[in-house]
C-alpha cells in the first residue's frame, strides 16, 4: 500500500498528540558559492545587531558546520479547493449550523474560491524542537515587489519586528532560537486579535495575534541538532518515549486554530469535534516533519511533507525504516523514495500525485528552509539549501534576506527545482 494511503490517520494522529499532552491554551501546536560564504566563521550572538525593518536582516555570523550540500525542492501545484469548514463561533452569537453540542459551536465557513485555499488564509507558524533558528523573515506582496513584514534575527533575539511568539515560555521571557525536543513556539505577526465575547472567529484568553493572510513567503536559517546535542535546548519531555522525541517539525495552521487553543474541544480541525482523527475541516500542513510513532513509520532523519483539511489530502507521509539515509553522502538534501537515492531534480507533486521524494533532516549544518504560498499560480514551493551553495535564482533573496525583493525574484523560486 502506498505511503499516502497508509500515512493518512497516522498523520492526523501526529497532528494531535503533542497538543493532547500539553494544555490547549499553551498552543497556538547557478551553484557556486560567493568567497565570504565558504569561509567558516565563528558565530557572535553578541554582534552588532542587523539594521532596522526597512533595511533587511543582513547575511547571518554562522559557522561552516558541514560540507555545502545540493539543495532540494518539493513544488506542490494546484493547490486549492472550494468547500467548507467548521469556524468556531461564540455560543451566545452563533450561528451554530455546521456544529452545536456542549457548549461548542460551529459555523459552516463556505471557500468559494480555489486559490490557495484555505492556505491563503492568515496562518501561524509552528516550531517544534529540537532545533536551532539563526533568523526567520517573513515576505508579502507589495506593489510589483515583496516586502519584509516580519523578522527576527538571534544577534539581536530580544528585538522582533513584526512577530509574536507564543509558547514554551516565550511570552514572558522571550525567544533565542533554541527549542528543546517536544517543545512548541507558535509565531505569528505582532498585530493583536481581539478575542473574547462576539470574537469572531471566536477565542478566548489574551495575547493571541492575527497571523499573515494572503500570499507569502517565509525563510528560516536553521538546523534541527538530535537530542545529546549541546545545543539542542531545553528538552519538553523526560525520556525518549514520546512519540514527539527528537522530531522536529515546521508546521502552519490556520490562525483560527492556534488561537482557540489549537486541539481544545471545540476548534475548526474536523468538521465534528469527537472524530478529529478524520482532519477534514481546516486541517493543517505539515510543511517539514520528522515523524516519531515509536512504530514503523518512526524515522529521525527524513521529513514527511503533507497538507490535509476539507480538500482532502495532498502530499505524503511517513517514510519509515526503508528510507535509510545512513550510506548518502552529505550532499544530499532530496531523496528518492524510490531508490533511497538522492534525487535527479526537484519533486513536483499535486492533488492527483504525492511527490515521490523527502527531504532529509538536517542535523549538522544550518540550511535555508525557504515556503512560498502563491496565490497566484495556486503553487506552494519548499526549497531546502545550504548557505554556501546558494542557487543563482534565490540569490536576490539568500542570504541577504533585504526588505524588498522583485516579484521576478519570487516567479524565480516558483521555478527553482533543486537539486539539478
Amino acid at each position: 500500500m502506498s505511503d499516502r494511503r497508509t500515512s493518512i490517520l497516522v498523520i492526523a494522529i501526529i497532528a494531535l498528540g503533542c497538543a493532547n499532552e500539553r494544555p490547549a491554551d499553551e498552543l497556538d501546536g547557478g551553484l557556486a558559492p560567493d568567497a565570504a560564504t565558504r569561509d567558516a566563521r565563528v558565530v557572535d550572538v553578541d554582534a552588532a545587531p542587523p539594521p532596522a525593518l526597512d533595511g533587511g536582516l543582513g547575511p547571518p555570523d554562522l559557522p561552516v558546520l558541514d560540507p555545502p550540500s545540493h539543495g532540494g525542492t518539493i513544488t506542490f501545484q494546484q493547490i486549492g479547493a472550494t468547500g467548507w469548514y467548521p469556524s468556531v463561533r461564540d455560543p451566545e452569537v452563533g450561528p451554530c449550523d455546521a456544529y452545536d453540542a456542549s457548549g461548542c459551536c460551529m459555523a459552516r465557513h463556505e471557500v468559494t474560491s480555489d486559490r490557495l485555499t484555505p492556505w491563503n488564509e492568515d496562518l501561524v507558524l509552528t516550531l517544534r524542537g529540537p532545533m536551532n533558528v539563526a533568523q526567520l523573515a517573513v515576505y508579502q506582496p507589495s506593489g510589483d515587489g515583496w516586502s519584509l513584514v516580519s523578522a527576527w534575527d538571534r544577534r539581536a533575539a530580544s528585538s522582533p519586528r513584526g512577530l509574536s511568539f507564543r509558547g514554551n515560555d516565550t511570552e514572558s521571557e522571550g525567544f533565542d532560537g533554541a527549542i528543546g525536543t517536544e517543545c512548541l513556539v507558535d509565531l505569528a505577526t505582532d498585530v493583536p486579535f481581539p478575542c473574547g465575547p462576539g470574537s469572531e472567529p471566536f477565542c478566548s484568553g489574551e495575547g493571541r495575534h492575527h497571523g499573515w493572510a494572503g500570499s507569502k513567503l517565509f525563510v528560516l536559517l536553521a538546523r534541527m541538532p538530535h537530542v545529546g546535542d549541546p545545543e539542542a535546548g531545553t528538552p519538553c519531555s523526560e525520556g525518549p518515549g514520546g512519540n514527539w522525541y527528537d522530531a522536529p517539525w515546521i508546521g502552519l495552521s490556520l490562525g483560527e486554530l492556534a488561537r482557540a487553543g489549537a486541539f481544545s474541544s471545540c476548534q475548526c480541525y474536523a468538521r465534528n469535534p469527537a472524530e478529529w482523527w478524520l482532519g477534514d475541516g481546516c486541517g493543517q500542513f505539515n510543511v517539514f516533519e520528522v515523524v516519531n510513532d515509536n512504530n514503523e513509520y518512526r524515522n529521525l532523519d527524513v521529513f514527511s511533507t503533507n497538507f490535509f483539511g476539507y480538500g482532502g489530502y495532498v502530499g505524503e507521509g511517513p517514510c519509515g525504516a526503508r528510507c535509510d539515509v545512513s550510506r548518502l553522502g552529505p550532499e544530499v538534501d532530496l531523496i528518492d523514495k524510490t531508490t533511497i537515492a538522492e534525487a535527479a531534480a526537484g519533486a513536483v507533486a499535486s492533488p492527483e500525485r504525492g511527490p515521490g521524494a523527502a527531504f532529509r533532516r538536517p542535523s549538522a549544518g544550518y540550511r535555508y528552509f525557504v515556503v512560498l504560498l502563491d496565490e497566484a499560480s495556486r503553487t506552494v514551493q519548499l526549497a531546502i539549501v545550504h548557505p554556501s551553495q546558494i542557487p543563482a535564482a534565490a540569490s536576490p533573496l539568500l542570504p541577504a534576506l533585504p526588505a524588498e525583493i522583485d516579484g521576478d525574484v519570487v516567479r524565480g523560486l516558483l521555478d527553482l527545482r533543486l537539486p539539478r
